[in-house]
């Protein structure tokens, strides 16, 4: 048990630690911005399993206070009365709420956030209209042009009169091309996860450097999702017509005011041309790094639970 708790935090150190200083190399990289985003989910999936099997090894393998405070609810309850059970019943509580400090951090901004996007999708109903043209799409009469997706079962693109009018039918298509591409690949769940592991883990390298780096390399993603089916030119006009609008909290969109800096950057590499073939021992090397990131926290995870089962 004493190794697969070393190699817990060993995989915490490499992930939360070193890898996230390594995954900084690949934003301008061949690799592309699809592979990065794989391997800084791999990298932060991992350091989460990790960070957990490493807390719940700690305090139930023996001699942990875990482990020890359940042989005694084995060995000692059977012979006392309810004065042993009141005391039991304090001491679980005791370690729950010390096992639950660090959730404690990240659940109710996950609650709140959830509760935002839930009250704008309340309030889209009400203000907002179906596009006949666009089933996934909801037309808000606002001058500013802004585009933004909020993930619903139902019309989860909203387009703004003002971008209808400032945006030629083709940047439009582009537009929407890239907010798609958002909800196919679950980016909003993603940042939701991210926002909730930053709250929980805000001193892990890996965790702080995701949280700045993850928002861009989405949206060069839907960018380069947008471009393939539409064409860059289109897809950058569409941009910056669009960087004047808000951004909205909740919400990925395709180009917003708090994020100008982010957008030049989106644009000037649109301008650029086609990206670089990834390599083949770069993509190789990334598959590897995502595979083992993952594997091997869970691989030590479940050895030790095997543990824990034969030793309890």
């Amino acid at each position: 048990m004493t190794y697969v708790v070393a190699g817990l935090v060993v995989s915490v150190v490499l992930l939360g630690c070193a890898a996230g200083p390594a995954l900084d190399l690949l934003r301008r990289s061949a690799v592309g911005p699809g592979t990065a985003v794989a391997c800084w989910t791999a990298a932060l999936a991992g350091t989460s399993i990790a960070a957990a099997g490493a807390a719940a090894a700690a305090l139930l393998a023996p001699p942990g206070p875990g482990h020890g405070f359940l042989s005694w609810l084995r060995d000692c309850l059977p012979h006392h009365g309810r004065l042993a059970t009141a005391a039991a019943a304090a001491a679980s509580a005791v370690l729950a709420a010390a096992c639950g400090a660090v959730l404690a951090r990240g659940l109710p901004r996950l609650g709140r956030a959830v509760r935002r996007r839930r009250r704008h999708r309340e309030t889209l109903r009400l203000v907002a209209r179906a596009d006949g043209r666009h089933p996934d799409v909801l037309v808000l009469d606002h001058p500013v042009p802004a585009a933004y997706s909020l993930p619903s079962r139902r019309r989860a693109i909203v387009v703004s009169t003002g971008a209808l009018e400032a945006l030629s039918a083709e940047e439009l298509d582009a537009v929407l091309a890239h907010e798609r591409a958002h909800l196919r690949q679950r980016h909003h769940v993603l940042l939701l996860a991210l926002d909730l592991l930053h709250a929980m883990l805000p001193w892990l390298p890996t965790v702080r450097r995701a949280k700045a780096r993850l928002p861009l390399l989405l949206e060069m993603a839907a960018d380069d999702a947008a471009a393939r089916a539409h064409g860059r030119r289109a897809l950058v006009a569409a941009l910056c017509r669009l960087s004047a609008g808000p951004a909205v909290a909740g919400a990925l969109g395709a180009a917003g005011a708090p994020a100008a800096g982010a957008l030049l950057e989106r644009v000037l590499r649109l301008e650029g041309g086609a990206p670089e073939k990834p390599r083949r021992a770069a993509r190789l090397a990334a598959a590897l790094f995502v595979v083992a990131a993952v594997a091997v926290p869970l691989l030590a995870g479940a050895v030790a639970v095997a543990e824990l089962a034969r030793t309890c």
